[in-house]
């Protein structure tokens, strides 16, 4: 993938960049939502569970590690293919790779949008859409990191 519009010379957005830019803004993640557990006195693999629940239904939260295992590789699947939906864009929008500190928060802010407004309230529509004051603001900074990382990573140069 060229960073630039196509035809135009420009430099490659290898797989293995998204794959990094992937691996990374889901660590920011990972960190945000395991951290959050913890100061919220929840077990550690709460979150984890959480999302493989995506898959599994309520038995989620009664498969122990088996299901965090489930949910951590589906979190960092899910990241991967944020980092690869805007690699794809920057192929026909240089200012993604050009103005990534721009570009990366704004793309953290849809992120956000995303998951607080439409997939959460899809898979837990009694909890979501909701502002939790503090801890919405937080979950806001958490994907602008996300979106940061990845544009930050796709942008670096590798000519």
């Amino acid at each position: 993938m060229t960073a630039d519009a196509p035809g135009a010379p420009g430099r490659r957005l290898r797989p293995h960049d998204v794959l990094a830019a992937g691996l990374l803004g889901g660590l920011v993640d990972f960190l945000y939502a395991s951290g959050l557990a913890l100061v919220l006195g929840r077990p550690l693999i709460s979150p984890w569970q959480g999302v493989a629940s995506g898959w599994l239904g309520a038995a989620a939260r009664e498969m122990g590690l088996a299901s965090a295992a489930l949910g951590l590789v589906t979190h960092f699947a899910i990241a991967t293919a944020m980092a690869a939906a805007y690699a794809l864009a920057a192929t026909r929008l240089s200012a993604l790779t050009r103005r990534p500190l721009l570009a990366g928060t704004l793309y953290g802010l849809v992120l956000y949008g995303v998951m607080y407004g439409v997939v959460l309230p899809l898979r837990f529509p009694q909890r979501f859409p909701r502002w939790d004051g503090v801890q919405s603001v937080t979950d806001i900074l958490a994907h602008v990191g996300v979106g940061l990382v990845i544009a930050l990573v796709l942008s670096r140069r590798r000519d």
